[in-house]
């Protein structure tokens, strides 16, 4: 009998279909194991609502180490942005004013750090330890000894609301994961990004403008704190100035579970969105089930090791070389090896 091999673009990424199996596998165990896990009626959906912020926060994470380079202060953004909305609300201001200028200060705290990167040269990892620190400094100065809470019900439907049985933060959630996964897969400017953390020499020399694309990466890194901070201090009802540091290292554990390369130029938003509710739904089913958190943290330590064992396994087996990899990125940029002179 004759093998038909579909085309590659048909073919389901071996990663992405394994992290969907084992999503399902861990959603089946819960709810025949642990009777609060699926509750009544959306009761798995209202889960997400825990998750949801550290999702946000993965997908700009994932953005800046495609391009090889890492975001450290974006829980500390998303602190700072918390609060920003926070005072602004109890200080009168309209809710439009307030969520455009807290996402605005994440905008700008993502921006600096991608100049700085981008323009001096220095480390991502130097500088987004720095304005970490800065971030979570402004946020203890502006939230004072007695940080903002009480907010309006229309505010906290933001966090807590519902489109029909379906949470509002996972509708936000769905909404920027489809359009972060079209940026990169669909646009020049995602490929950019996959080009510059496989090769920085290798994009300049095929014509991408990588210090715009780096600096608009951090910006939309920015973007996604500030966003994961609203939707934190809607959910709380409050805003403190630690309300966002605790999701960094979820974040980033999503986006190397999800198939980013940690150094950069490899990997599928797709696979991240996916790792999102597969650590999200496993850390709620472990807290329900009566684990504590540090147990929850171990198991979830050690499922990340084995999972990038079996994907570094399926990679050899399965993946493209790397030299291949870089000529299709180039194509795709419309470069051409120039013919040899005779």
């Amino acid at each position: 009998m004759t093998n038909i091999a579909l085309p590659r673009r048909f073919r389901l990424p071996t990663w992405g279909l394994t992290l969907g199996v084992a999503l399902i596998a861990e959603l089946v165990y819960f709810s025949l194991t642990t009777r609060q896990f699926a509750g009544h009626g959306n009761g798995i959906l209202i889960l997400t609502e825990q998750f949801v912020p550290i999702g946000i926060l993965a997908l700009g994470a994932g953005v800046v180490i495609l391009t090889g380079n890492i975001d450290l202060s974006a829980g500390a953004t998303a602190s700072l942005s918390a609060i920003v909305v926070g005072t602004e609300l109890k200080h009168g201001t309209g809710m439009g004013l307030a969520i455009v200028i807290a996402l605005a200060t994440g905008v700008g705290f993502g921006l600096f750090n991608g100049l700085v990167v981008s323009l001096l040269g220095i480390d991502s990892l130097l500088v987004t330890l720095a304005t970490q620190f800065i971030a979570t400094s402004l946020a203890t100065s502006i939230g004072g000894e007695s940080p903002p809470y009480g907010f309006s019900d229309i505010f906290q439907r933001l966090g807590t609301g519902l489109v029909g049985p379906i949470p509002s933060a996972l509708v936000l959630f769905l909404v920027l994961a489809i359009l972060t996964a079209l940026l990169v897969t669909r646009t020049g400017f995602g490929r950019a990004l996959t080009m510059i953390g496989y090769s920085r020499s290798a994009s300049d020399y095929a014509g991408i403008r990588t210090y715009r694309t780096l600096v608009l990466s951090f910006g939309l890194s920015g973007l996604f704190s500030g966003i994961a901070g609203l939707v934190l201090a809607a959910y709380y009802n409050s805003a403190r100035d630690d309300i966002g540091t605790t999701l960094l290292l979820p974040a980033i554990t999503c986006v190397v579970l999800g198939g980013v390369d940690i150094f950069g130029g490899k990997g599928r938003m797709a696979e991240v969105i996916v790792a999102v509710f597969f650590l999200g739904f496993l850390s709620q089913g472990l807290l329900i089930s009566g684990r504590s958190s540090l147990t929850v943290t171990m198991i979830t330590g050690i499922l990340l090791i084995i999972a990038l064992v079996v994907k570094l396994t399926l990679e050899r087996r399965t993946g493209e070389s790397m030299g291949s990899a870089l000529r299709r990125l180039l194509s795709q940029r419309g470069f051409r090896r120039p013919m040899r002179q005779r």
